[in-house]
């Protein structure tokens, strides 16, 4: 046995099966949280946050029931770098599943190391978006809707305001 608990025949198989993944292609939910688990990925996360009448708001989803991760709450879009892959292709993906719409613009304004994401270690790029939506997924960033990701709550979402209001404040 070595350090993995995995005798030679399971690690040489193991070896084997990740050589037939297609880098290119979905994992699928299971195969990605297996991967997750065991490497650092990179993710993006896209904030769309605007001023209404309302106050300050920020665009949010909700995950589905059947998610295996944080199923049924609610989330700010963001994805997972895929081998290969530009990060125009990462934002292209996040505006036809997660946003519905084209991202008028997008604004680095951050990185996020986030040690205990439940799927394992992510390396997160913060983005404040702009987005024209007429969507109903506005919320006040004072009355977030819950169940909400924590980390998107306490971390994510309240570095976007910052960065909002010190844009606004210039």
């Amino acid at each position: 046995m070595n350090e993995y608990n995995l005798s030679p025949e399971e690690r040489a198989t193991l070896i084997k099966l990740l050589r037939r993944v297609d880098p290119k292609k979905p994992f699928g939910t299971e195969l990605f949280d297996a991967i997750a688990a065991v490497s650092v990925n990179v993710a993006f996360e896209a904030l769309a946050l605007r001023q209404s009448n309302k106050g300050l708001e920020v665009f949010l989803t909700r995950r589905l029931e059947t998610d295996k991760a944080y199923p049924g709450m609610w989330h700010s879009p963001g994805t997972v770098l895929r081998p290969g892959e530009e990060i125009a292709d990462a934002f292209i993906r996040l505006e036809e599943r997660e946003f519905k719409s084209k991202l008028e613009s997008r604004e680095f304004i951050g990185i996020h190391n986030h040690l205990n994401e439940a799927r394992g270690h992510f390396f997160a790029h913060l983005y404040l978006c702009k987005l024209n939506s007429p969507s109903d997924n506005w919320f006040s960033v004072d009355n977030l809707p819950q169940p909400m990701v924590e980390h998107h709550e306490i971390i994510l979402i309240p570095s976007a305001v910052k960065a909002f209001k010190e844009r606004q404040a210039k």
